[in-house]
């Protein structure tokens, strides 16, 4: 099974995650997104942080995860691979996250993501043991 896949479109990118778990789907979509922005095949070790947030379901909960995220890149200058989902509740997520310091000489940005969007965002257990999300992003 894939964990993610990348959806064309005109505006903007999109991503397809899959899990067998919602913690599993919710580290899946981190990881898509992080690699729309760069190789995370470049991200090592050395930052650790835990993250929290909360959301009216679980779609507001993954595009207000999703852009938490976006958030530590943008104003911690730092890259992440690792995404270990602690709790997971309908209503609320606690990880804690890996990767690095941005460095412009090894990173290579491939492009740069603005936001996660409420467009089109779909969180749901396709079958049993299969979880799916989509979400696009500005760009």
């Amino acid at each position: 099974m894939d964990k993610f896949e990348i959806l064309d479109h005109t505006a903007d990118v999109g991503l397809v995650a899959w899990g067998k778990t919602k913690e599993e789907l919710f580290a899946n979509a981190a990881l898509g997104m992080f690699s729309l922005i760069c190789s995370v095949e470049e991200v090592d070790g050395g930052f650790t942080t835990q993250v929290e947030v909360e959301g009216s379901d679980y779609e507001d909960l993954l595009v207000t995860w999703l852009n938490e995220l976006l958030y530590l890149f943008e104003a911690e200058e730092v890259v992440l691979k690792q995404f270990n989902i602690q709790e997971l509740g309908q209503y609320y997520l606690k990880a804690q996250v890996e990767g690095e310091p941005l460095d412009p000489k090894k990173h290579h940005i491939q492009r740069v993501v603005k936001a996660c969007t409420y467009y089109e965002v779909k969180v749901e257990e396709v079958e049993p043991q299969l979880w799916r999300a989509q979400v696009y992003f500005d760009i």
